[in-house]
Parts: structure tokens; sequence; C-alpha cells
């Protein structure tokens, strides 16, 4: 008897592949590399890990717009020069970041070997654009492995929350954000937008971050009934502390008709099972909104989850500015791959 299941219902069923800590990437000529020019250390943790077999290979350089100084495209240039890879350079708005996915997919749609995203220099939306596109594409996520590169010191220090917050109790209305600061617009991308019923109510799935102005223009821009809000639990147990910060200063105990879950920021099998969950019991009823916020893992979790549900509306707060890339993070840690073939 044919069991004829719903997209949701199966990729649920599928086997979810591990992420895998590695020592080094081996890159053949008919690979291709994506990553994007990011002001962290990490950006440059795959590439330096290259092991380069039988020659060649391309690298496809995304610019960030408007340029910030620091970004790391000088040193991703001289590292394809001297490895004698191919470079094929792209530019991503962030104020104008629409059809970037299906842009990427023209660039990407004659190559016959593995195509690597490193995910480690690039916005959580741009993480969501590119899988969205790459997972519809004809033969989906065949041949796609996911780059992740941890850092070593994840600012800000809980010493340096505390004595903000502290700042925020004597004065209800002062900002806290760290990392990024404002929101310059809530982006809503033509690719990834659904229809709803005019009688559903909304849910909007958060992850509430550092920037405390990202959840206040969700919740002020869109009409929502209901919140679900993802916090996540770092791999090192000592920065633990975050959640609660975390919840503080998004003033998350004031918020009506909200549920709360915790899930692991590296493992993102826990968030796309997560949602596939959030799914199966209100999509019938309600609209969902998804803003990927949260880490970068979590947010392959979300663009594979979108490959799947064209019905699930994505929403980013973009953030206005960063402040001072010297308060980002610092250092190459472990790194990661993902091989998504299985789904």
């Amino acid at each position: 008897m044919n069991i004829f299941l719903r997209r949701d219902q199966e990729l649920a069923r599928k086997t979810k592949p591990d992420i895998v800590q590695i020592e080094n990437i081996s890159f053949e000529k008919n690979d291709c590399f994506v990553l994007c020019a990011g002001f962290e250390d990490r950006v440059l943790g795959g590439l330096e890990m290259m092991e380069l077999k039988n020659g060649g290979g391309k690298v496809v350089t995304i610019e960030y717009l408007p340029e910030i100084k620091e970004n790391k495209l000088e040193e991703i240039n001289q590292f394809c020069d001297s490895s004698n890879l191919a470079k094929i350079p792209l530019e991503y708005d962030r104020r104008a970041p629409e059809s970037f996915g299906n842009l990427l997919l023209e660039k990407l749609k004659n190559f016959s070997g593995r195509i690597f995203i490193d995910i480690s220099g690039m916005s959580r939306l741009l993480i969501v654009q590119i899988l969205d596109a790459i997972g519809r594409r004809g033969n989906g996520f065949e041949n796609i492995t996911v780059i992740y590169t941890e850092a070593e010191i994840y600012p800000p220090t809980k010493s340096e929350v505390e004595e903000l917050i502290k700042q925020k109790i004597a004065d209800v209305w002062f900002p806290i954000t760290f990392i990024s600061s404002g929101v310059f617009d809530l982006e809503i991308l033509p690719e990834l937008t659904s229809i709803s019923m005019n009688s559903q109510p909304y849910r909007l799935i958060a992850f509430p971050s550092f920037n405390s102005y990202q959840l206040t223009t969700l919740r002020s821009e869109l009409q929502i009934s209901k919140f679900t809000f993802i916090h996540g639990k770092p791999p090192n147990t000592e920065l633990d502390w975050r959640t609660k910060s975390i919840r503080n200063i998004n003033n998350i105990d004031e918020i009506p008709d909200k549920e709360e879950k915790i899930v692991s920021t590296l493992d993102y099998r826990e968030t796309l099972d997560l949602l596939l969950g959030i799914y199966d019991e209100v999509n019938i009823f309600e609209k969902i909104f998804i803003a990927p916020t949260g880490s970068k893992m979590q947010a392959v979790a979300i663009g594979i989850l979108r490959a799947y549900l064209s019905d699930v509306q994505i929403v980013y707060p973009t953030p206005k500015s960063f402040p001072s890339t010297d308060k980002y993070t610092e250092g190459i840690n472990k790194i990661f791959r993902l091989d998504l073939g299985s789904l």
C-alpha cells in the first residue's frame, strides 16, 4: 500500500546526518567552496583547512555591502591566488538581499563536484536564503556540505552583561545591545514569503538575542497572537548564563501567550525536530513566522525546513550596524562538517 506523506512528515522521517568535527577538507579540482568575506577570524578557518587534490577548484567569495573595512576579502583573495584556486566574486547587499539564493544557484549550476558552503562568516538570513534555494533545486542537497567553524571567544562577557543589566533596571528605557545594534529593516523577502488565510492567527517562532531591538521590531511590525521563543544551549557549559541574561534583556517574562524551549546552538537536529513538531501541531490553524536570529547552526535547521515547507514565512530584523568589530568573536576553535546529501 502506498503511503502519501506531507512534506513535513517526509522530512521528519529522514535520517538527519551528524555534524562531525574535522581536521581537514579534501578539496578536488571539480569542487567549489562558497564563503562570505566577513570580519571574524573564523571566516578563514575552513579555507585554511583545505587539502588540495589534483589542483584547481573554485571559490565563490561573497562580499558584504555596505563594506566593512575589517572584512577579510583581501586575505581570501591572497589564499586563492597562492593556491591556484579560481575566484568567483559575488556581492551581497544586506540592505537589498532578495533573490540572492537564486543568483548563487546560477553560478553553481555547472559544477559536477562537491559544493562546500562555509557558513562561518554568513548572516543568518543569508544561510537560510542559500539553503532554501539549494534544497529546492532539481537534485536538492545532493553533494552539498556545510562547513562551520567555532570561535574561541564569544563576547560579551558575563560581567559586561551584568553591568548593563544594572543600568537597565535603573532606567527601564535603557536599550541593551551587544555585537550588533538596532534594526535597519524587517526583511520579508519574496522568495521566503508565504500566503495565509485572513482568519489565521500568527505565531512567531523567534530566537532571542543580545540585540534586544530585533525582538522589539518583530513584535511591533507583526500582528502576532502567539509566541514560541527558542533559547540556545551552547556546547560550552560555561556559557549557560547567556540564556537567563538574554531572557532578561528581552523582557521575555512580560510577553503574554508564549511558550519557551531550549535547544543546542550547535546540533541543528534539535532545532529542526522542534520546528517540525511545532509545524505538525499548529500549521493547520496558524500562520507560522520564523525569525532566524539564533545561532548559525540553528539557521541551518531553518534553511532546511524552509526548503521543504514553502508555507512557512521567514522574517529577519537586519541589524543596523556593528558598532565595534573588535568586540565580535575571536580566534578559531573546532571546525565541523555537515553532509546534507541524505536530506
